[in-house]
């Protein structure tokens, strides 16, 4: 099992750097356009993905936190992305025009803003995690966080941006609707991980050991990375065009 999970590290791990970058080379090649900004939430939200599996591979030795920190970092890293993936989406439906399920096209320096706005918090998440451990040490030893909540919030917001992906694929146009599959696949994915881990980390109804825990977890990662780089050799094929 240890050799399942650690295959599984890095097998996701890579993936997901895969996609980062292959979705990078599309943002490139689409360049100063709306479409170019547009994307870059999504390469902003996969680039998110993978620095959280770098964060959890330094581990709580490094930055000098408690092991339940670190999962409060990593989830709020993870709620970032898929704010990054549902903002990108939503753009990607106001680009042609449907005003009834976006909002205004964010335009270039909405992407940039975005773009600045993660990286100053990937920096504090990594730079400052001992300076605040104690306030988030207030969470993890509440009732809160006992029920998991954390858990049941980035699977509900994971929810919600899959269902959102959903309903308006229809309007994506050619090119949203031809990694709308495989995102939809990969952020369903993540919301019935969080649900796995709900059950099974927290509300204990799944009787296995930790390390099948975490196994499963591996796979479900293993299942998102390769859904996100097939949708980002989608993108990048397009992006030729």
């Amino acid at each position: 099992m240890e050799t399942i999970i650690t295959l599984g590290y890095y097998v996701s791990s890579l993936s997901f750097l895969l996609a980062s970058i292959i979705t990078a080379l599309a943002v490139r090649k689409f360049g100063e356009s709306t479409l170019g900004s547009i994307f870059s939430y999504l390469f902003i939200g996969t680039e998110i993905i993978f620095v959280i599996t770098v964060f959890q591979k330094l581990g709580s030795d490094f930055f000098l936190i408690s092991e339940a920190s670190v999962d409060i970092w990593v989830h709020i890293m993870l709620y970032l992305a898929l704010f990054s993936y549902y903002f990108g989406f939503r753009a990607l439906v106001g680009l042609v025009g449907n005003s009834s399920v976006a909002v205004s096209n964010p335009g270039h320096e909405g992407g940039k803003t975005w773009g600045i706005f993660a990286i100053v918090m990937l920096v504090i998440i990594f730079i400052l995690p001992n300076k605040l451990e104690s306030f988030i040490g207030a969470y993890t030893g509440s009732l809160l966080a006992g029920y998991g909540f954390h858990y049941y919030l980035a699977c509900l917001w994971a929810g919600m941006a899959g269902t959102f992906l959903i309903r308006v694929k229809k309007y994506l146009g050619q090119i949203g609707r031809a990694i709308a599959n495989p995102m939809t696949v990969a952020i369903w994915t993540l919301a019935v991980m969080e649900f796995w881990s709900l059950l099974a980390k927290t509300w204990k109804v799944v009787d296995l050991s930790p390390s099948s825990i975490e196994g499963v977890e591996k796979l479900f990662l293993i299942i998102a990375s390769v859904s996100v780089t097939y949708g980002a050799l989608h993108l990048r094929s397009l992006a030729k065009v």
